[in-house]
């Protein structure tokens, strides 16, 4: 198979490989991986990234990473983590992919583990940090401290491989200063890339069980799409590209209660706009007119046009307007307003 190459416009294709709960030592109180996917078993992997390729759009002319996700990758015994890697080692080598990523507890990372993974063609580890209060760490069983994903961050930045994070607003006994904390000691770590994933309660997990004794309420979805936001804008302004926001819908899924959306990250990009579209009218008045990117209009007119018809403006769209930004215009004055401008208002 012939390399692939960057597209402009098009990203790599990443070929998620589900590995559910492989390599947890326990279940932590929120989750239940099993309601997404079976784990792919390793002598699957091969027809299935052969398949998913072919269903992407130039997938064969486009870099290609194998992602593995859902459990804890390098924490499987090592006769398992040793299958996985030597079936990506050899997709790597027959051009089949380019690299390969992973997913994994904070505690789970070691010297040893990282030069593994980069004999075995790998350039990022996704770490779940989720919390950087210890405090909401032990509330939810996690197993590990803040101190594990620093150390954990740090080895994987400095052995030159890409560093993800994942966050998990709204866990037991968060409140908006501990997520602020959190978000505060993240940027520190410096991740390429993050998920945010607001906690919600599925079925038939230990937080359930608290919830229906009313020891736990889960953020409502407006207060989950401030938090994701609010980290959203502060980790971008660093450089970190955030790859997902919310929880992937699948069928398997059971939500008993929490901000679950199938289109939440949506939701989120959308309650940008409608504070930085509230703030030019604020500057300007009634009746400018706000300006943006054409491939910001769905964000700007919100979620079923529902921050156009509460707002009332009129909107057009110029191809010079920077992504993220609104402008807007009340001859003979005008206003720019960015993210990070709407940054005080949120939390």
């Amino acid at each position: 198979m012939q390399g692939g190459i960057e597209i402009a416009g098009l990203p790599p294709v990443v070929i998620p490989v589900f590995i559910s709960n492989l390599g947890c030592p326990h279940r932590c109180l929120f989750c239940d991986q099993r309601q997404f996917s079976p784990p792919v078993q390793p002598d699957e992997i091969p027809l299935f990234v052969e398949r998913f390729i072919d269903g992407c759009a130039s997938g064969r002319s486009r870099r290609r990473i194998l992602g593995f996700f859902g459990g804890s990758f390098t924490g499987m015994e090592p006769r398992f983590l040793r299958d996985y890697l030597e079936v990506t080692r050899g997709l790597v080598d027959d051009g089949h992919i380019h690299a390969a990523k992973a997913s994994t507890r904070p505690d789970m990372v070691t010297e040893e583990v990282i030069d593994l993974l980069w004999r075995s063609g790998f350039e990022e580890l996704e770490i779940g940090v989720q919390s950087m209060d210890d405090a909401v760490l032990a509330a939810s069983a996690r197993g590990h401290t803040s101190d594990d994903s620093v150390r954990a961050c740090t080895l994987v930045r400095t052995s030159g491989m890409r560093l993800g994070i994942q966050l998990m607003p709204g866990l037991p006994g968060e409140g908006i200063p501990s997520f602020r904390r959190t978000v505060d000691e993240v940027l520190r770590l410096r991740p390429h890339t993050a998920r945010i994933y607001p906690t919600v309660v599925l079925e038939g997990t230990a937080l359930e069980n608290l919830h229906r004794l009313g020891d736990y309420e889960p953020l409502t979805l407006e207060e989950a799409v401030d938090r994701a936001l609010h980290a959203a804008i502060r980790l971008e302004t660093q450089g970190c590209t955030i790859l997902r926001m919310g929880l992937p819908q699948s069928p398997a899924l059971k939500v008993a209660s929490g901000p679950f959306h199938p289109c939440f990250g949506f939701l989120v990009r959308a309650r940008a706009y409608r504070f930085m579209a509230a703030r030019a009218i604020s500057i300007l008045g009634e009746g400018c007119r706000l300006v943006v990117n054409p491939r910001d209009v769905p964000e700007l007119v919100g979620y079923r046009r529902g921050t156009a018809r509460e707002l009332n403006f009129s909107y057009s769209f110029n191809e010079t307007i920077p992504r993220g930004t609104i402008r807007g215009d009340a001859a003979p004055e005008s206003t720019c307003i960015q993210l990070q401008d709407i940054l005080e208002y949120i939390l």
